[in-house]
């Protein structure tokens, strides 16, 4: 009898040996965010402001408008399915369900679309900031040096060169009819030959790679 009992407990102990080695069902979790990056294997999504990166294969179910159609397409064609960079685009809003901790994407549902502008299959944030202006200044004095590609003015705090160019543009009193006779006689305008040393100006200018780069001169006194 006794030999029965053990044999009994022994065999329940192996059972719950067996039963501990069981993988417990894995927990999903759910993100939602815009899509930043999008390819064959990968799905990054920006979450809060930091970004998530999933693993998509053929087991991840993609919910997306007109993905049911390209999907049956696929199928009467003998394909096995659709690419998720088919229907799925960077700057689309998505919900995603996956599991840890290997991040595999169970589920993609597209739930908004993409931004206007965003690029395709490019790993950019849709919101992308836009690069800063150049800040112009102003700065008056008179003319001390001038050539074909430089303006040198005496200022209140020293001299000034500016580059010029074929831009830059010359205002004044008397100018603007100046330029219309001659665009009539078909004569192209130099600013050496609206300005002179001498004259008072205000030049309005912006910094680029080579220095400040003169884009308005107003002509505010001829010089004597």
């Amino acid at each position: 009898m006794k030999r029965v009992v053990a044999g009994v407990m022994a065999g329940m102990m192996v059972l719950a040996s067996a039963g501990a080695v069981i993988a417990a069902p894995q927990e999903t979790h759910t993100a939602r965010g815009a899509v930043s990056a999008v390819s064959a294997d990968s799905l990054t999504v920006t979450v809060k402001d930091q970004p998530m990166k999933f693993v998509v294969d053929g087991t991840t179910d993609v919910v997306a408008p007109g993905g049911g159609t390209m999907a049956r397409a696929a199928k009467a064609e003998g394909k096995k399915g659709i690419a998720i960079t088919s229907v799925v685009k960077v700057g689309q809003t998505v919900e995603v369900k996956y599991h840890e901790p290997a991040m595999h994407a169970a589920s993609v549902r597209v739930l908004g679309a993409a931004a206007p502008g965003a690029a395709k299959g490019e790993a950019k944030v849709a919101a992308k900031e836009e690069a800063p202006k150049a800040k112009s200044t102003s700065t008056s004095g008179q003319v001390t040096a001038l050539s074909g590609s430089s303006l040198t003015l005496k200022t209140s705090t020293g001299d000034a060169t500016y580059a010029i160019d074929s831009t830059t543009r010359v205002v004044g009193n008397g100018l603007g009819t100046k330029a219309k006779n001659d665009a009539v006689v078909g004569k192209k305008q130099t600013l050496t030959e609206l300005v002179a040393v001498g004259d008072t100006v205000s030049v309005t200018s912006v910094e680029a790679a080579g220095g400040a780069h003169a884009s308005v001169v107003r002509v505010t006194k001829k010089g004597k």
